[in-house]
């Protein structure tokens, strides 16, 4: 029996993301796009220092950062 294509999907696979540094705890990790889609959002995983990058016209094409 052949799975009907949204059935063959990982739960989260292809939700977009940047990898970020974060120099505060010496810790890379993955922050993922607010519901709204206009920025990537997240929090350093050891003290919470939060981060957020904002998406729009003119911006870049890069996918890993350096929060300090």
């Amino acid at each position: 029996m052949e799975k009907h294509p949204e059935e063959s999907k990982n739960p989260g696979e292809n939700k977009s993301f940047l990898g970020i540094y974060f120099a505060c705890c010496n810790v890379y990790c993955r922050i993922y796009k607010n519901r709204e889609g206009t920025a990537y959002v997240g929090n350093c995983p050891r003290c919470g220092k939060r981060t957020r990058i904002p998406i729009g016209r003119g911006g870049t094409s890069e996918r890993f950062f350096i929060a300090e």
